[in-house]
């Protein structure tokens, strides 16, 4: 048995309808799924260890879990600019950025570099894998420097009063992440918020930027 078939009937042997439909339900909106949990694609993942062979056959089946297991055995030392921008242009909800960022998009060798591509970009998921691929950095203390900060402040300032709830989310882990991991980042951080409160004063943003100065504050 091939391992793209081991892989295949892993999943369909760990599938629960009931954790499907309540996939179905969420609004990910998968072509299918088998509802296996990612902790079960995740221990399979690592038992298997990277292969981009495998990664490249799974990422062509049209369901959930062949696309997640992709980004769990892609190889980030192995990947064309062509397969990564295949893979971060191909998350289509929340869960496959997550998981992306998680297990392939912070483990690229110019991870920080393509995380500020892609916060720039319009497309909303691709800007969440930015900053979701930040978030991660940091905690593997990898960002890099009080430059690089800068250059993604201004992104910072537009994003932060988004009303996409998800992309808010995104900015805000971003970013607690690096004032907690990062201490010699965080009062700079909070410096920055406290600017873009005083600029969005009275608005409707107000009150979800000064819960974020109370958060940063005890990072």
């Amino acid at each position: 048995m091939s391992l793209l078939s081991d892989t295949l009937v892993f999943i369909r042997h760990h599938q629960d309808g009931e954790i499907a439909e309540k996939i179905r339900n969420s609004g990910l909106g998968y072509n299918m799924n088998y509802g296996v949990s990612s902790m079960l694609l995740a221990n399979y993942a690592k038992k298997t260890g990277r292969n981009q062979e495998l990664a490249e056959a799974l990422w062509k089946e049209n369901f959930r879990e062949a696309k997640l297991i992709t980004f769990m055995v892609a190889d980030p030392n192995h990947l064309s600019e062509t397969q990564i921008n295949t893979y971060v242009h191909g998350c289509t909800n929340i869960e496959m950025v997550e998981i992306a960022a998680l297990y392939l998009f912070s483990h690229l060798d110019e991870a920080l570099k393509y995380a500020k591509q892609w916060i720039r970009s319009d497309e909303r998921y691709v800007k969440m894998a930015g900053y979701l691929t930040i978030a991660r950095l940091a905690v593997l203390k990898k960002f890099g420097t009080a430059d690089d900060l800068n250059e993604i402040f201004s992104l910072y300032e537009t994003d932060l009063v988004s009303h996409d709830k998800l992309l808010y989310q995104s900015v805000t882990k971003a970013f607690q992440e690096l004032a907690f991991r990062r201490q010699d980042l965080k009062d700079a951080i909070i410096a920055k918020t406290n600017y873009i409160c005083e600029r969005n004063k009275g608005t409707e943003f107000e009150l979800q930027i000064r819960e974020m100065i109370q958060i940063l504050k005890y990072c």
